[in-house]
């Protein structure tokens, strides 16, 4: 570590990230000219289609928090309650429309995103811009769609958001971008954009929230309305709180009812508690950096896996060009059904997680043995019975009796072990004649009996992993188990 207080060297690290990741003027209109002409175009054949709706500019970009190698941004599409049967009809539409169109003499690419948030994917020139659809809705009304927040967000940030604040965002935005705990697109899971602002606006800076978060214990509060953050104690939760639990909650502060870090996993809050710990005692330049990380070929990973004396097995789907948030919401899916089934049956599952690679989706397990561990207690006869002895005689050396015969009160009792199947014979068991128990919905069901395909650690899995970066790099995070981000800290490093 650096002799500098470390205080100090974070506030020169920080001022040397910011040059770097700050929007340039120039790169600012450019962006805000396409939004700009795409929003008028998408307002004109809104309304020579007959529909009624304003489209707005959104996210980060009005709020002035994003950053210089962002190339995504936000549209709102704003509808009244009653054309909500009608969004498809509605995308579809303006689809077929901005297809003729172009910007700047580019033509506009566009492909529609179906699943449960539907909405169009504009490319215009040298941007990416999303078209989500929302409707007016007022505040502490149930919102129809998750967007329909979005400008009442924006609103709030600006008001109560301060310049200098906007470079704290920043700040934030990259540290999590860069540990890999920030929600990088629609359907998958972290630390959002809008959470990042709200810890700003609740903390101050930058170095004061990675101080909080390093002080962060599971359930953790942070109520901006009531300017409140307290921890509660999770051993002392009703069992109806525990059925939704969140790590982290922060009530939105136009909607209380609901939580802006709901999509926070407990894994991503525990990794930047310490990524935060540790970039408070020992700052480096490398938490701002993009990850260098080398990824192991499949031999030395088995080696890995061999050593740990775990089993995986991964389930994995081809995507056949699904969208990356269907994949994700299958993943979860197959998750929590597979998860309860292989408890159910006694598999010692020690940990699972989804995945969307390039070319898959589905799910990666660890497991402690191949066979289920199956104690089953048996009560025998009466201790004053006839028929102890030809108990005692049949169980006291019973190969499968791993505790007994003992006397329960009166009576004689084992407990012994049952063999049940392997967990690739259950599973493909499960997958190909049991699909129906699988608690699913039916077109998944559908899907998982044709497709899915369960590997071990043999050849067919390393093809995959071969010829799949992305699968790769999830398969060695899931096995690994070491956040990435300590993957780039040196021993010194010059800022």
């Amino acid at each position: 570590m650096s002799e500098e207080n470390p205080k100090d060297l974070s506030k020169e690290i920080e001022t040397k990230v910011l040059e770097v990741i700050q929007v340039q003027w120039e790169q600012h209109e450019r962006v805000r000219e396409i939004i700009s002409i795409l929003r008028e175009k998408i307002q004109m054949d809104l309304g020579s289609l007959g529909y009624v709706g304003r489209v707005e500019t959104q996210g980060s970009f009005v709020r002035k928090t994003y950053l210089s190698e962002d190339d995504t941004f936000d549209l709102l599409l704003i509808l009244q309650r009653s054309d909500k049967p009608k969004v498809h009809q509605i995308l579809d539409a303006l689809e077929k429309r901005l297809k003729k169109d172009r910007i700047n003499k580019d033509p506009i690419t566009i492909t529609k995103h179906t699943g449960k948030i539907p909405y169009l994917r504009i490319v215009a020139g040298d941007e990416l811009v999303n078209l989500f659809v929302g409707f007016e809705i007022t505040p502490g009304e149930d919102n129809i769609s998750i967007f329909d927040y979005l400008p009442m967000h924006s609103q709030y940030l600006i008001t109560h958001m301060k310049e200098e604040d906007r470079n704290e965002v920043l700040l934030l935005k990259k540290f999590l971008k860069t540990i890999g705990v920030y929600r990088h697109e629609v359907g998958s899971i972290g630390f959002n954009g809008y959470l990042c602002e709200l810890l700003i606006l609740f903390y101050g800076t930058f170095q004061k929230t990675i101080d909080a978060i390093g002080k962060w214990r599971a359930r953790t509060i942070i109520d901006l309305k009531k300017n409140l953050e307290k921890s509660e104690d999770v051993d002392l939760l009703t069992s109806e709180m525990l059925l939704k639990y969140y790590p982290l909650y922060v009530p939105d502060p136009l909607n209380p009812k609901d939580n802006v870090a709901a999509d926070v996993s407990i894994d991503q809050f525990t990794s930047v508690i310490a990524a935060a710990n540790t970039y408070k005692f020992d700052p480096k330049i490398s938490f701002f950096e993009d990850l260098l990380c080398e990824i192991p070929t499949y031999s030395d990973l088995m080696r890995k896996i061999i050593h740990s004396g775990r089993q995986l097995v991964v389930l994995a789907t081809k995507r056949n060009f699904q969208e990356s948030e269907i994949c994700w919401q299958k993943a979860m899916s197959m998750k929590n059904a597979f998860q309860g089934e292989l408890f159910n049956n006694n598999y010692i599952l020690e940990r699972s997680k989804t995945f969307v690679s390039d070319e898959y989706y589905g799910l990666f397990l660890s497991l402690m043995d191949v066979n289920p561990q199956i104690s089953i207690r048996k009560e025998g006869p009466l201790i004053t019975s006839d028929e102890s002895i030809k108990f005692l005689q049949q169980y006291t050396k019973h190969v499968d009796v791993v505790s007994g015969p003992f006397i329960d009160n009166d009576r004689w009792v084992i407990h012994f072990t049952k063999k049940g199947q392997n967990v690739f014979e259950f599973l493909e068991n499960l997958v190909k004649k049991n699909t129906f128990m699988l608690n699913v919905d039916s077109f998944l069901k559908i899907e998982i009996k044709e497709k899915l395909k369960i590997f071990g650690a043999d050849e067919k899995l390393r093809e995959i992993y071969e010829t799949d970066g992305s699968f790769a790099e999830y398969m060695f995070l899931f096995i690994e188990r070491k956040p990435l981000w300590i993957c780039n800290l040196k021993e010194n490093e010059e800022i």
